[in-house]
């Protein structure tokens, strides 16, 4: 990703110089910087001191078109009337970095902040506005001074998905203009494949490397080797991007807080890794959620040494030079569509979140047809193991799905928590978010069935059927939402998510909500837990926040009777001092 005094092809040849960033090498290691997540950010100049980090992500741009900054600790100062931030500090940081070797690119998008483009149009006048700002044009503020960033990152969770292909081709455009430095286009999916924001970007953009969130959702690092699914991307990477030789990065939380789910520690984490780069070429490296995290905890130097042994770099170009084609309208060795007798096929999650687990696409390995029967040669019944049944079937039994192969019905059980729900014709392992966890279904029937043996299970109101952030009551714009997370028995992790619409929250405040009947909350990950009936408060600890925050993200954890269910975000109050 990035910029560098001489062009990055070209290994440094004096003593004590550094070796240049090298996009096409299975060892690199992408770590985020700025949003002090676990609150002892130090300096970015002091995490590019030594040679553990390649690549570092400024986090982030929260806000685009009008220009949001946010580096938490790290940046606090803006151009005299104005509200853009400045920060010489972090721009002689990043020329340092550069001169160690790494690449430096800012961050665009995050789990908060206000952002999105209206128009293609709107997307490519801003393009030329960061080129302006950030890289080798021209601005009378510039929040980085002199100094020229090696390329953009996108991290889209929220907005509307439109304009960013657009963007990126413009942007690649100015790209194109400077033949003295390699720059490049980076972007951040959750796991859940196809992303929810970024998979039509992803398919139609020429993107350098892809940094997978492995974290939050069911098929991250922690759900290996069931559920993690690095052969998705690394199918798309061969078959569907129009960069074949792109780099997908495995995404980890950098410490056990950094993440709601998905944190393995380094031995754990090796194993994954040295298995992936050992089946898949299209292996880049690993990503962390933060540097700060990871520092603190230990596993950054852990990553260090297990990317250095055996590591290898291909002969494939990346980035953009003056040379390479880099968009989808001038290449001609590139093509764009997906055969489809070299991929199985892949439904759309419903929806995704960076909370929660997402939908668990269950993809039939029938070589058959994908048509779906008719409704009437298949009865209404539950899916046994060994059954028959007919064609590229699918079906659900309570907490198992089913496959149909070769006429035969093979099952098996979803991750603990989750259970079996039928979606277009598709089986799927998702949360229960209130819905009944006893179904049966089978893909062509007209109806569900419900299993004789078991209780019909109580009605809860819509709203809670799945995750909806909504305004909450409070004292500065902000956005709440709960997101369900472990549920094993009857015991419960519900994650909190409070964002900021626009301005930042100071590191002062609280919340409180009301708990479905027959739940009670034991404890939180974040601040102190006070409970008054079906009430309950959470309070910041002061001395452990920043003073600035965009967003907040915890757990709480209880039990309950009956069903599980969310809170009501219409009882959510927030106040921020």
């Amino acid at each position: 990703m990035r910029l560098f005094s001489t062009p990055l092809a070209v290994l440094a040849t004096l003593a004590g110089c550094a070796t240049a960033f090298n996009v096409n090498c299975n060892s690199n290691y992408a770590s985020y910087y700025g949003q002090n997540s676990a609150r002892n950010q130090k300096t970015l100049g002091s995490y590019c001191a030594d040679a553990t980090e390649d690549v570092i992500v400024l986090a982030f741009m929260n806000g685009f078109p009008n220009i949001i900054l946010n580096f938490a600790n790290a940046c606090e100062t803006t151009f005299e009337g104005s509200s853009l931030l400045h920060c010489p500090n972090i721009a002689a940081d990043i020329k340092l970095c550069q001169s160690k070797g790494k690449a430096v690119v800012l961050s665009m998008g995050g789990a908060a902040g206000s952002y999105g483009f209206s128009s293609d149009s709107q997307a490519s006048q801003f393009a030329d506005t960061m080129w302006n700002m950030f890289f080798k044009g021209t601005a009378a503020q510039r929040p980085f001074d002199d100094a020229v960033l090696d390329g953009i990152d996108l991290d889209i969770e929220g907005g509307s998905a439109s304009g960013y292909t657009a963007f990126i081709s413009q942007l690649r455009t100015h790209y194109a203009s400077d033949p003295s430095r390699q720059y490049y286009i980076a972007a951040a999916p959750q796991c859940p494949f196809p992303d929810s924001y970024l998979g039509s970007t992803l398919n139609s953009a020429w993107i350098d490397m892809v940094y997978v969130q492995f974290y939050n959702n069911y098929c991250g690092l922690n759900a290996y080797p069931t559920w993690f699914n690095f052969a998705d991307w690394d199918n798309w990477a061969k078959t569907q991007s129009l960069n074949k030789n792109v780099k997908i990065y495995i995404g980890a939380p950098g410490g056990p807080s950094a993440a709601s789910s998905g944190y393995t520690d380094g031995s754990t984490l090796s194993t994954i890794f040295n298995a992936v780069r050992s089946k898949y070429t299209s292996l880049g490296g690993i990503m962390t959620w933060d540097v700060s995290q990871a520092r603190s905890s230990g596993l950054a130097g852990s990553i260090r040494a297990m990317l250095d042994a055996g590591g290898s770099c291909s002969n494939n170009g990346g980035g953009t030079t003056s040379s390479t084609s880099t968009t989808a309208s001038s290449s001609t060795t590139v093509s764009s569509s997906n055969p489809a007798s070299t991929s199985n096929t892949v439904s759309t999650p419903a929806y995704s979140t960076a909370s929660s687990p997402s939908t668990t696409t269950v993809v039939s390995t029938s070589s058959s047809s994908s048509a779906q029967p008719s409704s009437s040669s298949t009865p209404a019944s539950c899916p046994v193991s060994g059954a028959t049944c007919s064609g590229s079937q699918q079906g659900c039994n309570g907490q198992s799905f089913a496959l149909c192969n070769q006429g035969k019905w093979y099952t098996s059980s979803c991750t603990p928590g989750t259970y079996c729900y039928m979606s277009g014709g598709v089986a799927t392992c998702d949360w229960s978010n209130g819905r009944p966890t006893n179904t049966c279904a089978i893909s062509g029937t007209s109806s569900f069935s419900k299993r004789a043996d078991l209780t019909r299970s109580p009605l809860i109101t819509a709203a809670n059927l799945r995750p909806k952030p909504v305004s909450a009551i409070a004292n500065i714009p902000t956005r709440v939402e709960f997101v369900a997370g472990d549920i094993v028995d009857n015991k419960y992790t519900t994650v909190v998510k409070i964002q900021a619409n626009k301005s930042a929250f100071t590191g002062n405040w609280l919340i409180s909500f009301k708990l479905p009947a027959g739940q009670t909350a034991d404890s939180t990950s974040r601040g102190s837990l006070g409970v008054n009936g079906n009430t309950i408060t959470i309070s910041s600890d002061r001395n452990a926040e920043s003073l600035q925050n965009m967003a907040a993200y915890f757990k709480i954890t209880g039990t309950f009777n009956g069903q599980y269910a969310l809170p009501d975000t219409a009882s959510a109050v927030f106040i921020s001092t």
